[in-house]
């Protein structure tokens, strides 16, 4: 598997999206009613598409997924946490991201040690029963098995979600503290 997207949901996809294009400096990938995606590209490190996904209704819950930029650059994607130690161990084996040392902020970066990091942090309250308004998405390799990965989720504490949306290509999982992300099928071809 490897961390693919960062997703928002958003009353209006363009306007946001476009906002964070001109902040970042990204590339469109994607314009339409629907969402705007757009890729954050870091010379030898990762690829990430930051993907905004239209929602009827403002979001209210407070994020838990939260992005650090700093002159115009993604720094971290500060994701909460009720044991960030515990987590980090979940996020490393789910991502293949390493852990960051000699760094004020703890946590995983892309193996090439560039772009942003992932850091784990305490949450400031327990995870609401709500859906996250961000979440991460990961993609599967062209060899992994989906229910192997569902099953190897669950053994590290994590668990798969069913929102009963109907029959979607990606699956819905859970962090062990609750977090949503979702795992994509592997690119055909």
């Amino acid at each position: 598997m490897y961390f693919e997207n960062v997703v928002f949901d958003a009353t209006d996809p363009q306007t946001t999206g476009r906002a964070w294009e001109a902040e970042l400096g990204t590339e469109t990938l994607t314009d339409e009613e629907a969402g705007f995606e757009t890729r954050l590209s870091v010379s030898g490190g990762p690829e990430l598409d930051l993907c905004f996904q239209r929602v009827p209704d403002e979001p209210t819950e407070r994020p838990r997924l939260h992005l650090d930029v700093e002159a115009g650059q993604l720094t971290a994607l500060r994701l909460e946490s009720a044991d960030p130690t515990r987590d980090l161990a979940f996020w490393q084996w789910l991502t293949s991201w390493e852990p960051v040392s000699g760094s004020e902020l703890g946590g995983l970066q892309h193996p090439s040690g560039r772009g942003p990091v992932l850091a784990l942090v305490p949450e400031e309250e327990p995870k609401p029963e709500a859906k996250n308004r961000t979440h991460l998405d990961l993609r599967l390799e062209s060899d992994d098995d989906a229910d192997a990965v569902a099953a190897q989720i669950a053994d590290r504490g994590g668990r798969e979600l069913h929102f009963g949306w109907g029959d979607l290509p990606w699956r819905h999982f859970a962090d062990p503290s609750g977090n949503e992300f979702c795992v994509l099928p592997a690119r055909k071809g």
